[in-house]
This record gives C-alpha cells, sequence and structure tokens, in this order.
C-alpha cells in the first residue's frame, strides 16, 4: 500500500490487488460499509500516521474511493477542519481538481483485456434511441440481470450473462446489441465504476421496461 501525503489536511491511499489479497478483502465489499472496510480503514489510519504523520484529531472526514485498473484502489482522505467555513470548503474544492480529474476517466481505464469478467457485457451507446432500438429486439429473446447507466454523456447498457438461461448464447447477444452499440471492455472494476460514478438511468430488467414502453 502507498500512501502520499498531499498536505497537511488530505492524503492519497494505493492500494494494489496485492494488497487486498493480503488482507482477503475482495474489491465489492469495499464499495458499501461493513465491518471489514470499517476495519481497513483504521488499520490505514495508523500507518498513515505512523509513515507521514497524519492525524485526524477527531475531524470530521470526507473519504472518495475510486476503482483503478488491475483490481486496485485509490483513496483519498480529507480533513474537514471547519465544516460551516466557505473559505474551507473553497479550498477542497481547489484541493480535489486531481481527483475529479481521475473520475471523468473513460470506462475503458477501468478494464484490462487480462482481468476481463466473463459473466459481464458493457455496451456503450450514443444516443438513447439506440438503447430503446437493441432492448426492442432482444426483450424475446434475453432475460438476464441487466441495469442502463448514463455516464460521461453516454448510455451504457449493463448485462449480467450468467444469468441467462441456455437457449441463447453470448454470442447471439452480442451480435444484436452491437447493432446499436460498442461493446464496451468488461470486467468487476468497469462494472463497480459505473455502479459508484453513473447514473441510474433504468433500474433491472432496463430491456423488457424499454421495449414494452416504446415497442
Amino acid at each position: 500500500m502507498k500512501i502520499e501525503k498531499i498536505n497537511d489536511n488530505q492524503i492519497k491511499l494505493t492500494l494494489t490487488h496485492d494488497d487486498l489479497t493480503e488482507r482477503n478483502i475482495k474489491l465489492e465489499e469495499l464499495i458499501t460499509p461493513s465491518d471489514r472496510s470499517q476495519e481497513l480503514f483504521r488499520d490505514i489510519m495508523e500507518q498513515a500516521f505512523n509513515e507521514c504523520g497524519f492525524s485526524v484529531d477527531n475531524a470530521p472526514l470526507m473519504v472518495e474511493a475510486t476503482p483503478m485498473a488491475l483490481d486496485g484502489l485509490m483513496i483519498i482522505v480529507t480533513k474537514i477542519q471547519d465544516k460551516d467555513s466557505q473559505k474551507d470548503k473553497i479550498s477542497l474544492l481547489a484541493q480535489n481538481k486531481e481527483q475529479r480529474r481521475f473520475k471523468r476517466k473513460s470506462i475503458e481505464a477501468f478494464a484490462d483485456e487480462n482481468q476481463s469478467d466473463s459473466g459481464i457485457s458493457i455496451y456503450a451507446f450514443d444516443a438513447l434511441d439506440d438503447v430503446i432500438n437493441a432492448s426492442i429486439r432482444l426483450n424475446n429473446t434475453y432475460s438476464g440481470y441487466n441495469i442502463l447507466f448514463k455516464y460521461s454523456q453516454k448510455f451504457f447498457l449493463l448485462l449480467q450473462n450468467d444469468s441467462v438461461s441456455d437457449d441463447i448464447s453470448d454470442d447471439a447477444i452480442d451480435n444484436i446489441v452491437s447493432e446499436y452499440g460498442i461493446k464496451q471492455p468488461s470486467s468487476v472494476l468497469s462494472k463497480y465504476h459505473l455502479m459508484e460514478h453513473g447514473e441510474i438511468m433504468v433500474k433491472n430488467p432496463a430491456v423488457k421496461t424499454l421495449a414494452l414502453s416504446f415497442s
């Protein structure tokens, strides 16, 4: 684990896949609050104090985590000295410019060809009409878990292929959807990045909902 002190009120933490494996923690366990994630955070803050003298001093913290390629995680911890001070709020916004740029990376940055998840397919669409047309075609053949996100001015349809019956192949699904959208490098990190930073436009079953609403 790499710890960088940005200033007296902010540190950046980088956890690799090996760091998570060593602690027997899966990435998805860090997405939502849990005993394991809280224990990891306590260990991180203790190490941050020992290595660079970063102490929280019972101050409120702003913690933001972003998945990285190859199953890693970047965490920005910001100590808020005076949460009621407008001056401090402006300062915090300036300090977080680098982090906001990081979050706007394309989704391709969070998938690696050697880290693909065969149970997930993600397709990008420029327009909602394209998603609707694909959904109408898919509705009679696909019944797996699926969600529609909006992220970086595009629409992303996530299909959970491992929940589909054997009556239709992944290639058949891909042939249909690829007529309207572009398949993205798909991994578990891509999925969680969309869940964390994307906007859910249509919940599961998105394909069925769109098809029945517009056909």
